[in-house]
């Protein structure tokens, strides 16, 4: 999935258990649901072509449990905190169903521990090999149809909340 996908889920995650909604709050959320994707980074300082470690170290529920524990610190105890440990779990269930072109098929939840892999996918997926294929009327249906089904609901269900919530001070002060 594309960050569009993983920002509906923080966004929606963070409406029903954010205890104190403010822009560092959002901020966070916003990062432990697009986290386990660090990985393109680490392709992109360490020179590996393609995906090659994508879905490798990132994408699994040691990572996700620990880092995700650490960052829930920055969080009052309680709902704040789980909802930010089951959004990092989200990252990986979104992950599992989409459509992997690219072998390895799947993603391992359960590495170092087993390297079993495991993809239920149907949803289309993001074509990120070549520039062309990056930028073309594929992908823009894809990303439509990831905003359509992650994003817009979340937008209606409780825009005026988030825009209520975004103008008023408390969500600018510390």
């Amino acid at each position: 999935m594309s960050p569009i996908a993983h920002s509906g889920v923080a966004l929606f995650t963070w409406q029903i258990s954010a205890t104190r909604k403010n822009w560092r709050t959002l901020a966070l959320f916003l990062f432990v649901g697009n986290l386990p994707d660090i990985d393109f980074a680490l392709n992109l300082i360490l020179g590996h072509n393609r995906l090659s470690l994508h879905q490798y170290f990132t994408h699994n529920l040691l990572f996700i449990l620990v880092t995700v524990s650490l960052l829930s610190l920055f969080l009052p105890a309680g709902r704040d905190r789980w909802g930010l440990i089951l959004l990092g779990l989200s990252h990986l269930v979104l992950d599992i169903i989409v459509i992997d072109p690219a072998r390895p098929i799947g993603i391992r939840p359960f590495f170092p521990f087993s390297s079993a892999l495991y993809n239920f996918g149907f949803f289309p997926y993001l074509e990120r090999w070549r520039l062309r294929t990056m930028i073309s009327w594929r992908n823009g249906g894809v990303l439509l149809l990831e905003a359509a089904v992650f994003l817009f609901p979340v937008l209606i269900i409780y825009g005026k909340r988030i825009l209520k919530t975004v103008r008023g001070r408390a969500f600018w002060t510390v």
